[in-house]
């Protein structure tokens, strides 16, 4: 999918983003935010919401109606559920969703948020800690971002670095279990999580 207007960058919508359809042509669809996220977005001071262009294709491949997006998300928590039976229904919708919270296994949170580790490191002198960098969208499509910035131009600088700026959070785990989910330096906590 990819933002409508002068920017026409790639997007990768979280699970579970709501989105309603503005207008249907015969080689796209224009789309927005749902209402409860167009309101957050204003909220946050968002005077215009984005536009999402896709097509037709993609929209039967990638979009389900609400219906269906219910089933589905009783289905993926039936499994999580089945999985980890201990997990509260707020935990397991959560796990779902692909929000970590304190208190999760490294096996929970790479069914949470595994598709959007950047990096996985471990501390440097402590035994069983490692930190997870996580991103908004999986590593490849970061790098996709990354080689179509190089081509439009974009000034040098290594995927790493590229990869730093688009840190959405650093998990810390110590004994298999998250202790702590931390925002990048300078960056004020996001409109989901953390």
């Amino acid at each position: 999918m990819r933002t409508r207007g002068g920017g026409n960058l790639s997007v990768d919508l979280p699970r579970g983003q709501a989105v309603v359809l503005i207008e249907l042509h015969g080689d796209r669809a224009i789309l927005a935010p749902g209402p409860a996220d167009a309101g957050l977005l204003r909220a946050y001071g968002v005077r215009r919401p984005p536009r999402y262009t896709a097509s037709p294709a993609q929209l039967t491949a990638d979009f389900l109606p609400a219906p269906a997006w219910a089933k589905a998300r009783e289905e993926g928590a039936r499994r999580i559920r089945e999985h980890w039976p201990a997990l509260t229904a707020d935990h397991v919708l959560k796990i779902f969703l692909g929000e970590p919270f304190v208190g999760l296994t490294e096996e929970q949170a790479d069914e949470a948020v595994g598709r959007a580790v950047l990096v996985r490191e471990p501390i440097a002198g402590e035994d069983g800690a490692v930190t997870w960098t996580i991103g908004r969208r999986p590593r490849a499509a970061e790098l996709r971002v990354y080689t179509e910035a190089r081509e439009r131009g974009a000034r040098a600088r290594t995927f790493e670095e590229f990869l730093s700026t688009r840190t959405r959070a650093v998990l810390t785990f110590r004994g298999g279990v998250l202790v702590s989910i931390d925002t990048p330096e300078g960056q004020t906590p996001g409109l989901n999580w953390p």
